[in-house]
């Protein structure tokens, strides 16, 4: 109940603040916008094709950090936007506008799980060590792919395409998806969890609808928010511990090809500044 009345709240702030073109609803999908749809769909087939992994396995992992979180959440979409967009960090939600506010706002909705994960998360049994490390792979590996690929690559580009709405609805029912064959497994009735799921994304994707900038959902709304659900609805902790060195290794693989990314994006491209000096020296 108190999920419902959040991502209701959050949503009719949305409402608000963007007032002006909250009902501006238009088509104009370009090639950006279904690749990053594709891509949110990517992630979906590799986490239903979890399903038919054995837990924990060599193939969960793999599908599970490599597929999800590294290639749909963060090769594709930065891949993307600097080398086909030719676009900069901004066009992700990297942004220096309104960073202020949106620091703002992501501690006091932080602020709002803080008192509920303290008195009813399951805070002592796994110990602090063991909570900062599940921290870690929520918000680290999980929290930069969910980052990356619904809010800066998904909503942006279908808010462009069809408006604020659908930009917010669709990004929600893609990150319902997502969770098939990872966070559903774990819950006791799945079909109540894909509802709750939703709630959650249309909360965030209602926030971030606010500012469009990623700081106002990463690193510390989303950190309350994961714990909120791991120590407190799931009381899974000890499970996502469980790949703590797999998310050290997805991390690691997202900050190299981040560095790749920006150096191909920055090469210069040798034939097409050369040539017309070359014809010139010719004639």
């Amino acid at each position: 109940m108190e999920l419902l009345v959040t991502a209701a709240v959050a949503f009719l702030i949305a409402l608000v603040v963007r007032r002006r073109d909250v009902f501006a609803l238009r088509w104009q999908p370009t090639r950006h916008t279904w690749v990053a749809l594709t891509t949110g769909l990517l992630a979906f087939v590799f986490s239903a094709l979890m399903l038919l992994c054995k837990p924990g396995s060599i193939a969960d992992r793999l599908l599970h950090h490599v597929g999800i979180y590294w290639l749909c959440g963060f090769a594709v979409p930065w891949g993307y936007v600097l080398l086909v967009e030719k676009s900069r960090p901004a066009s992700m939600g990297l942004l220096r506008q309104r960073w202020l506010i949106s620091l703002v706002v992501s501690i006091l909705l932080a602020a709002l799980f803080v008192p509920v994960i303290i008195s009813e998360g399951k805070l002592a049994a796994p110990g602090w060590n063991h909570l900062a490390r599940a921290a870690f792979i929520l918000t680290g590996a999980g929290g930069l792919f969910e980052l990356f690929l619904y809010y800066g690559f998904i909503h942006l580009r279908a808010e462009k395409a069809f408006g604020t709405l659908p930009a917010i609805f669709i990004a929600a029912g893609l990150y319902v998806l997502w969770h098939v064959g990872t966070q559903l497994t774990l819950e006791a009735d799945p079909l109540a969890a894909m509802g709750k799921l939703f709630l959650v994304g249309l909360m965030y994707q209602s926030v971030f609808s606010l500012t469009r900038n990623l700081l106002i959902v990463w690193p510390i709304f989303h950190l309350a928010g994961v714990m909120l659900d791991f120590t407190v609805n799931i009381g899974s902790v000890e499970e996502v511990l469980q790949s703590f060195h797999w998310a050290v290794g997805t991390v690691a693989m997202m900050v190299l090809a981040g560095l790749l990314l920006v150096w191909l994006s920055r090469r210069p491209e040798a034939g097409a500044s050369d040539r017309p000096a070359s014809r010139q020296t010719q004639r």
